[in-house]
């Protein structure tokens, strides 16, 4: 599901972190680096995301950001701000040349980096490698 917050809602909150957990704290942070990943710009998306990809009018750039059970993807139409929590449970991801794919319960992403020298992102590999531990039953409070 995507969610409006450009205005705080306490119950999108805390579906979220129901969904994906508590944002990590500033202490994990700063042992196991940066939990945000680098800005993508939007390819293709289904059409619940309602991405007009023909106008000039705003940027399709989103970020990725890493939570202990699952990622949150954040983007912005226009003046609003949207999210899309994806559970590790239900995240597929896919990599093809510089495009992402990834996939959450019905909807769908493909991203590519915005910065043109990347050929691949190092956050999503860490996306990818803590999705694998956790499925695999570990800890919910995975070290990356």
């Amino acid at each position: 599901m995507i969610y409006n917050v450009t205005l705080t809602d306490r119950n999108i909150d805390q579906a979220v972190n129901n969904l994906v957990g508590e944002p990590f704290g500033f202490i994990y942070k700063l042992r196991n680096g940066s939990i945000g990943s680098e800005p993508f710009i939007i390819y293709d998306s289904s059409p619940e995301f309602n991405i007009d990809f023909d106008s000039q009018d705003y940027g399709r750039s989103c970020n990725i950001e890493l939570r202990p059970g699952g990622i949150i993807v954040h983007f912005r139409k226009r003046y609003s701000s949207f999210i899309w929590p994806i559970s590790f449970d239900q995240l597929t991801i896919q990599q093809s040349d510089k495009l992402f794919l990834i996939k959450g319960n019905t909807l769908f992403a493909k991203l590519k980096p915005k910065l043109k020298s990347k050929k691949s992102s190092p956050f999503i590999q860490r996306v990818i490698e803590t999705k694998a531990k956790h499925s695999k039953g570990e800890n919910n409070r995975t070290e990356i």
